[in-house]
């Protein structure tokens, strides 16, 4: 449920208080200012992230804010220059002058409450920083929307009406208000959150009494006046989902640079069955990782550092976000109504004014779609890859149309600049341009990472437009982890060709020749007369074997990208198993020489598959990590894109 559904279910089933609530004046003002500071983040300069993945379905994510206080202005500063004092009073204590003026509380980022775990924050040097509880943010951001709530409602002009109900809410009946307050309060302070409504039946032979009337007074405000509080339900919601993180700097300083560690979200694992395809198709293809998580819209700079075990190296990574979707759709319904009025104007009118506004409006819709296409263009060059005129055709003709500066030679012979009268602006370019700014995903920008050192790679991404929208940018991640020492299919290769030939020398031994078939083979194999020594050396020796295997631990990412050649190696193992166990039934001849030769075929045949895995080099296509569809020729030629092994999610709240 939105922070709206979850205040009116609150207000259906939480007892009317008799007293009203507490609440700050002052920490109402706090409040507001916390999540105001919170929602922008101008202070903070550059977001560093490092994500560590050396186990499966596990990952550290620790990040480094550079903060900046010049940045803050003078209401934010006012705001929070008094909450050491408050919090002071709220405790009973007293907070000497020189401690009130030197410590400023700041935010600087806002956590899911969906798995909240204790945050310790510290500075350069390494010391821990005081920050504040989230009970004691959360009543201070309670007081604030309470106070915002009844501040919004009392700029109504039916609010001085005596018999309007929203007057009777706001001056008359108390009940109410108090409700309203208590379910503010408790939403923000308790641990829990609504996951869905329930209600309580009234009991027989009742009618709907004072109480009833109070809770129906609340919720008809809330909905009569919901147009008035479409903001105020987006500030909601944010302090219902998210917890700020709120922590004290030595306000003589400027600049910090502050470092915290958060828990990673994992995305429910599939099935059994599935996981170990997986597993098995990760020796192959790599083991792909997908990280989400958003930023503020306000960032100018951020930083993705993804480092994994030694033995393992990142074979691709690509960063993307969605900073300029926004600017995208808005750009694509403008190119939409711009075919439409281009359709149905007259070419002729050259002087009228709806020519000349027309005119206008092109030639900055077209200047727009040059410039997005020119910074992808930039950003493909950059990447190294390519933004082909094949992928989006009509995007590059209106493009070339708007900068190349070509005129039209009219019948007078003069030269008409206009572009209504380019050759390639037709509505069918614009609404062509239009559908494949959404289809090839031009809202989504590219950092493809081509420099990676060993096991560590970093992406660099920073703004390059200038309109800002939203108070968050999602930003897509994807890795593909390889085994950088190749030694365990390599160790594998050989122990699965060391018990192919230990069968094969026991088969020939037993049959006197190379060639263990034929009648007189069968003959041998039928009557085989020291068994158990046959037996001894099939078990004793592949398992001495594979007991010196240096294989990694399963739950780690190299022993996800071993899946394969230790399934393989199991079964060479499970071949002189067989092998043994009909030797050691004195079953058939038949039977044993079926058994000799898969004791020797199955090992061989799964040291062929491991030097071919060996042997491949090939890159995984980009079309298959994930990047937007405009990179390339736009095709999926690489099929559709892998499924990860491992997704962390760090964009979502409850």
């Amino acid at each position: 449920m939105d922070g709206m559904d979850s205040l009116r279910h609150a207000i259906e089933t939480i007892p009317i208080p008799g007293a009203p609530p507490r609440l700050s004046q002052q920490g109402a003002a706090v409040g507001l200012a916390l999540l105001d500071t919170s929602l922008r983040l101008n202070h903070v300069r550059r977001l560093t992230e490092r994500l560590t993945v050396v186990e499966h379905g596990t990952a550290r994510r620790t990040t480094e804010v550079d903060v900046s206080l010049k940045l803050l202005d003078e209401g934010q500063r006012e705001a929070t220059a008094g909450l050491q004092n408050l919090i002071g009073r709220e405790h009973g204590e007293r907070v000497s002058a020189t401690t009130q003026q030197r410590s400023l509380w700041v935010p600087l980022a806002r956590l899911p409450r969906r798995e909240m775990s204790p945050v310790d924050v510290f500075d350069a040097a390494g010391q821990k920083l005081p920050r504040l509880t989230q009970h004691e943010v959360s009543r201070l951001v309670a007081s604030g929307l309470y106070r915002l709530l009844r501040g919004i409602l009392a700029g109504d002009e039916h609010a001085q009406s005596a018999k309007n109900e929203l007057n009777m809410f706001l001056f008359q009946v108390h009940e109410p208000r108090w409700l309203v307050r208590q379910a503010l309060l408790t939403l923000l302070t308790e641990r829990n959150h609504p996951a869905e409504e329930f209600t309580l039946p009234p009991a027989e032979g009742t009618v709907p009494g004072y109480g009833r009337q109070c809770r129906d007074i609340a919720l008809d405000v809330l909905d009569g006046y919901a147009h008035l509080l479409v903001e105020y339900a987006y500030l909601l919601n944010v302090a219902i989902r998210d917890h700020l993180l709120v922590v004290a700097l030595d306000d003589a300083v400027d600049e910090h640079r502050l470092t915290y560690e958060t828990p990673l979200h994992v995305e429910t694992r599939p099935s059994r069955a599935a996981e170990q395809w997986r597993r098995l198709r990760a020796s192959r293809r790599g083991y792909v990782v997908r990280y989400e998580t958003v930023v503020p819209a306000t960032l100018k700079s951020y930083h993705l550092v993804a480092s994994t075990a030694p033995e393992a190296e990142i074979s691709r990574m690509y960063l993307s976000t969605d900073a300029d979707q926004y600017q995208v759709d808005s750009l694509a319904a403008d190119l939409v109504s711009l075919a439409e009025r281009q359709e149905s104007a007259a070419l002729h009118e050259t002087d009228g004014a709806s020519h000349k506004i027309l005119e206008l409006q092109a030639q900055t819709v077209l200047r727009r779609l040059a410039d997005l296409l020119r910074r992808r263009k930039w950003e493909a060059g950059q990447s190294e890859v390519e933004l082909s005129a094949r992928t989006m055709p009509a995007c590059h003709r209106l493009a070339a149309a708007a900068t190349t500066g070509d005129a039209v030679r009219v019948e007078t012979n003069e030269l008409d600049n206009s572009l209504r009268r380019h050759p390639e602006f037709t509505v069918a370019n614009l609404r062509g341009a239009a559908r494949e700014l959404t289809d090839r995903e031009f809202g989504e920008d590219l950092v493809l990472v081509n420099s990676i050192t060993d096991n560590e790679a970093r992406a660099y991404w920073r703004r390059s437009g200038t309109d800002q929208r939203g108070d968050q940018v999602r930003v897509r991640a994807g890795l593909v982890l390889k085994d950088s020492t190749k030694s365990g299919p390599r160790n594998v290769m050989l122990y699965a060709l060391a018990v192919a030939l230990v069968s094969f020398v026991l088969g020939w031994l037993l049959v006197g020749s190379p060639w263990p078939y034929g009648r007189a083979a069968t003959e041998a194999l039928d009557k085989i007369g020291d068994g158990q020594s046959v037996i001894t050396m099939l078990l004793l020796v592949p398992g001495f074997l594979y007991s010196r295997l240096s294989l990694p631990p399963r739950r780690t990412v190299v022993g996800y990208l071993g899946a394969l050649p230790q399934v393989l190696g199991q079964l060479s193992i499970v071949a002189a198993a067989a092998f043994a166990a009909t030797v050691a039934t004195q079953s058939k001849g038949v039977v044993v020489q079926v058994a000799l030769t898969v004791a020797v075929a199955l090992p061989v045949l799964a040291a062929a598959v491991l030097f071919g895995q060996l042997s491949w080099r090939e890159q995984v296509p980009l079309s298959r990590i994930g990047v937007p569809r405009w990179v390339g020729t736009g095709a999926r030629e690489g099929g559709k894109p892998l499924e990860a092994n491992v997704r962390f999610d760090s964009s979502e709240g409850w």
